[in-house]
């Protein structure tokens, strides 16, 4: 199974609504979309999400996980890796 994207929880950007309000917006990386900045419009250039991975990927001993903080990595197509605390964010798997 593969992270087909994350949604973060208690997080995220700061939106106004059109009564003025201020309100919080979830993160959202999903493979295959551009990887919004904060406070930048999305013009087509960023660089795109090409991969999800889970600290369970990499483990080969499963009781590491009792050290090793949970996190998760998003690849992107500009080389970059965002590692994200897992009790943070929502995985969505898939097939």
């Amino acid at each position: 199974m593969k992270i087909v994207s994350l949604q973060s929880v208690g997080l995220g950007d700061i939106g106004i609504e059109i009564s003025g309000r201020a309100f919080a917006k979830p993160i959202r990386y999903e493979v295959g979309e551009g990887v919004a900045k904060p406070c930048y419009f999305m013009t087509g250039n960023e660089p795109k999400v090409t991969k999800i991975t889970h600290l369970s990927d990499y483990l080969t001993n499963k009781d590491a996980n009792d050290i090793i903080p949970d996190y998760y990595k998003v690849h992107t197509s500009d080389g970059h890796i965002r590692v994200l605390p897992a009790d943070k964010y929502i995985a969505d798997w898939s097939e």
